[in-house]
């Protein structure tokens, strides 16, 4: 895509706005003009796609793709992303990853039979989960002690975050261990967490009164009106005793103190505990997220 072209397919659909957070990332080095892409017919966009990075440089997100009523969407689609997928594996590119939200796109199942005909396999489905503040105050549990990143220092951070790791329920992070280690797993996780609304103050550990890591929090702004709980879990010895209930309510109170009215969580299907605990703090079962990953080490559709 070049740069002049980036308005106009951006608008497509009308998400004018789109614009400037892909001008953004460009700018911020996340991504490229060479790493967008646009499908046109008689010299007038029909469908969009882009690019950016994530933690790990040879590792990419699509986001922002749109495909035109005007056109055939599976005929167009293929092209388009068979092409993208196609060049970004000869850039050295090792996979992408896309996510479908079924409260987002009006038809999940048409975008999932596109971007699996083009080689992407679910890997995992997420349910999301939404607090919204209805006026009562959010009482956090007294039974644990919280310090920040910013006092703690990024190392203690990351092994805690290898700790709470340890024998997850995630696919994702399981599959991550698989490949990587706990270690660099924890390591990729601080990162990436990082490169989004990173306020030091606001990354919480959480300690037992006897001094023992319980577990860890990671609150953040998604925009200016909803949070996130973006990453929470308590050490495998730990448990089942209720301390997740106690770092979501930790977290919710936190953004809600700095004016969100309301927070999302989202926590693999599979994780049924974390459910229970989700619920019991408020949040209430709203969307699931099917997680895709295309692997580029092989030819994309034989090209």
């Amino acid at each position: 895509m070049r740069s002049e072209e980036l308005e106009a397919c951006a608008a497509l659909g009308g998400t004018d706005w789109l614009a400037d957070v892909v001008r953004g990332i460009w700018t911020d080095g996340h991504s490229s003009p060479d790493q967008s892409f646009v499908a046109e017919e008689q010299g007038r966009p029909v469908a969009r796609v882009f690019f950016h990075h994530v933690a790990d440089p040879k590792e990419l997100a699509m986001f922002g793709n749109y495909i035109d009523r005007s056109v055939d969407f599976l005929e167009t689609g293929r092209a388009l992303l068979g092409t993208a997928l196609a060049r970004l594996r000869e850039t050295g590119a090792s996979g992408v990853e896309h996510a479908i939200y079924d409260i987002y796109d009006p038809n999940p199942e048409r975008q999932q039979e596109l971007i699996e005909s083009v080689g992407f396999r679910q890997y995992q489905e997420k349910k999301r989960y939404v607090w919204q503040d209805l006026g009562a105050d959010v009482e956090v549990p007294a039974r644990l002690d919280y310090r920040t990143l910013a006092s703690v220092g990024e190392s203690t951070f990351t092994h805690a975050v290898e700790r709470v790791t340890e024998a997850t329920l995630d696919r994702q992070d399981l599959a991550r261990i698989e490949k990587s280690g706990i270690a660099e797993t924890a390591r990729w996780y601080v990162q990436t967490l990082k490169e989004s609304d990173f306020e030091p103050a606001d990354w919480l550990l959480a300690y037992l009164a006897d001094g023992r890591l319980c577990g860890l929090v990671v609150p953040k702004r998604l925009d200016d009106k909803e949070g996130a709980i973006d990453y929470i879990g308590v050490v495998p010895e730990l448990r089942g005793s209720g301390y997740g209930f106690d770092l979501l309510k930790k977290g919710t109170a936190l953004l809600r103190q700095k004016g969100f009215r309301t927070v999302i969580a989202e926590t693999d299907s599979e994780n049924r505990p974390f459910h229970a605990e989700l619920e019991r703090a408020g949040y209430r079962h709203h969307g699931t997220m099917r997680c895709f990953r295309c692997d580029l080490t092989h030819p994309v559709n034989g090209r």
